[in-house]
């Protein structure tokens, strides 16, 4: 339970879901992101005195839920999330309110960190602690502002804060992804669009470095893949080129410095 946002994903096929004057008489005046997380197919936004906007994967539409309107699902397996925040607490934050919902959002950074954030909640269960789920209502709301247009005080504190602290998410989501693969801080960068120092600030701040942290994952993943039990277990060799490593002496000497024994007595012990 997340104070003063909500959110919902869905899957479904082809329908027309209304929101009319019945509905609006319940006092939800929430401004609410309409994404397209991505998949297949599209949906039609129709609001009240604004134009129709077709959303596509990647893009999403404002809407004032004080406003009738619906939204006319195309396909057989369409994606639907919806990100709301409360009105009087996301509209001091705002530089300008006026005709958001007239035209669509396209892709951007702050909204990809939108729909991560949104998507990785509603796949656990309720277990985020108060400090946890004040941090990510916070994160949230900074990131709803800077993708709409922040006050000049707020966008610096949200810049700096939990833009920054998305992007570090993201970047660690990326390497634990990608870490079997040749990986460079260039990749990175180009890939989030950021600069190399950049980078590694953010990884100083947590007190390590890119190097450090990718060496880790590939070391782990490594060890997880020796240790475990099988029938026929591959060598050490391969469990090294198949963690990332390229070069066979400075994997054995890495795994000895960190596990205090060579890689190949890691299955006897």
């Amino acid at each position: 339970m997340l104070p003063g946002v909500s959110i919902a994903h869905t899957t479904t096929s082809s329908l027309k879901a209304l929101r009319g004057t019945r509905q609006v008489t319940d006092g939800n005046d929430d401004i609410t992101f309409l994404i397209h997380p991505g998949g297949s197919g599209a949906w039609q936004s129709n609001l009240e005195a604004s134009p129709s906007l077709l959303c596509v994967p990647g893009s999403a539409r404002v809407v004032m839920n004080y406003q009738s309107g619906s939204v006319e699902f195309q396909g057989d397996h369409v994606e639907f999330l919806s990100v709301a925040f409360s009105r009087s607490q996301l509209m001091p934050f705002l530089k300008n309110t006026n005709n958001l919902h007239d035209h669509l959002l396209q892709r951007s950074e702050t909204l990809n960190h939108i729909t991560r954030i949104a998507l990785e909640l509603t796949q656990r269960s309720n277990d985020i602690d108060n400090a946890a789920t004040l941090q990510v209502t916070r994160q949230l709301f900074d990131l709803a502002s800077l993708t709409l247009g922040a006050k000049r005080s707020v966008g610096f504190h949200a810049s700096r804060s939990s833009l920054k602290q998305a992007r570090f998410k993201a970047l660690k989501i990326d390497i634990n992804t990608h870490f079997r693969l040749p990986l460079s801080l260039d990749d990175l960068a180009l890939r989030h669009k950021v600069s190399t120092s950049y980078i590694r600030s953010l990884f100083r701040d947590e007190g390590t470095s890119f190097t450090n942290y990718l060496l880790e994952k590939r070391l782990t993943s490594a060890f997880d893949e020796l240790a475990s039990p099988s029938l026929f277990p591959p060598h050490v060799k391969e469990v090294a080129y198949r963690s990332g490593f390229n070069n066979l002496s400075w994997f054995y000497n890495a795994f000895k410095v960190r596990f205090g024994v060579p890689p190949g007595e890691v299955r006897e012990l």
